[in-house]
Formats: C-alpha cells, structure tokens, sequence
C-alpha cells in the first residue's frame, strides 16, 4: 500500500465512506452473497445444533462433539462464501459495464473500489462469524477456546484465512470478463476448497493420508486446523500459518500482476 493510500485527506476519507456505504447498499439489493455467506451457514448451524446426537462428545473424534467439530468449518465456509462469491462476481461485472474504465478518468482511484468491495467483505465475515459464535454458545453450547492463547490463534487464524480467501477471490476477479465467466471460476475453487475446510466430511473422518496432506496444503484446509486445534485447546504448531500466509503472498501477487481495469 502507498504512502498515498495512508495519508488520504478528510475529503477523500468521507468519499471512500461513501463508497463502502454505496457498495453495502448494492450487497443488500442482491442479497445472494449475503445469503450464502451468513443464511447458510447459520441454518446448517441450526440443523446441526437442533440434533442431540451431535452435541455428545464422541471418542471417535477425541472427545469432543461432531457440533463442537463442525463450527470451525462453518467459519472457514463463511470466509469461502465472501471472499468467492459476491466479490468476484462484482468486480468482474463493473469490468464488462466499463465502471472500472470510467472510474480511471474521475478523481477517485478504480483502486477505491477495490477497497471498498474488500471492506464489504469483511464486514459480512464480521457479521457472519459473531452470528455463528453467538447462537453457537448462546443456544447450543459451544465450547469456545477458554484462554487468551487460544483467542489469539482463534483471531490469527481468522484473518489470513479470510486474506487468503479474498485474494483468490480477486484472483479471479482479475481475470474474469464477466460475471458468467467469474462463477465458472469461482466454481472450480469453491467446492474442492469447501470440501477440504471439512464442509460435507470432516477431515477427522477420512482415513487417507493423501486427502489429509492436501487439506493441510490448502488455504481452507490449513484454516480449519488452526480453529479446530485453538477450540480444543491445542497449539496448531506454526505450519497452517505458513500455509496461509504463503496463499496470500501468491495469491495477491498474481491479483496485482493480471488485472486489468478494462
């Protein structure tokens, strides 16, 4: 980020307030990315915690219950949803309107945009997240992690997931031409990331060694063992960090060098 960028004047403060402000306006008038990345995952939080059988501790899972289990994936999910679907799909329809060409010739940067679409989506992961927190241990009795330690890899681990997420997000942002083309894209990432984050199996349930080392190689997988081990109470040891931390080095170099604003 430039020493610009930081040093922006009230003037330009209140014109990317407004900006955002205009960008959650449109989030609410196609309500679809916020559907899925706050709707569904707090519906399968409901289902789940509506089922007594998912909230004994089990010994085939540690000790521990498959709801207890499943939340951190559901958080992972959320950051999937807002970093691969309303983003991508936005970016790469103002490409084909010509908004970010015409943004070039006004006072405010197309860069602002991008900005504003990044801070929109992390408010929705702020929103979707605490909902899941909070109906979690209020209604259903999640163990959160009971230490500082364990909130702070709790939040470590949650913000580079949510960088790495929306930088393949702006990965394909950057590369598609149309919306149509975008959710081509994002569909290639989403699901095979989803599934490894532990979304329709979890991870502790299949016996292959092949699928535990990719899950452990890949930004949602990495996610997810961070969460489950700082909500158990364990270290996670430093490699799902790396992990992350490599994806958005990767991903944001590659966003930077491919897009276009035409």
């Amino acid at each position: 980020m430039s020493t610009r960028a930081l040093s922006l004047t009230p003037r330009q403060r209140r014109a990317f307030g407004l900006l955002v402000a205009g960008e959650i306006k449109i989030a609410i008038r196609r309500p679809v990315g916020l559907l899925v990345a706050v709707g569904i995952p707090f519906a399968l939080l409901v289902i789940f915690g509506s089922i007594p059988a998912t909230t004994r501790p089990l010994s085939a899972l540690g000790g521990i219950s498959f709801f207890n289990l499943y939340v951190p994936t559901l958080m992972v999910f959320v950051l999937i949803a807002v970093g691969l679907t309303g983003l991508p799909q936005q970016l790469s329809g103002y490409r084909q309107q010509g908004v970010l060409r015409r943004m070039s010739t006004t006072p405010v940067a197309p860069s602002w945009l991008l900005a504003a679409q990044t801070t929109v989506s992390l408010i929705l992961a702020v929103i979707g997240i605490g909902i899941l927190l909070g109906a979690g241990a209020g209604a259903y009795g999640l163990a959160l992690p009971h230490d500082v330690g364990g909130d702070f890899v709790s939040l470590v681990a949650l913000v580079l997931t949510a960088a790495a997420t929306i930088g393949l997000g702006l990965l394909v942002a950057a590369v598609a031409k149309s919306p149509q083309i975008a959710s081509a894209l994002t569909a290639l990432f989403f699901y095979p990331l989803a599934f490894f984050s532990g979304l329709y199996v979890p991870l502790q349930e299949i016996h292959s060694q092949l699928i535990t080392d990719i899950a452990k190689g890949l930004p949602t997988g990495a996610g997810f063992n961070a969460l489950h081990a700082a909500f158990t109470g364990h270290s996670p040891g430093v490699l799902p960090f790396l992990v992350l931390a490599g994806w958005i080095i990767v991903s944001s170099l590659a966003a930077a060098r491919l897009f276009r604003w035409e």
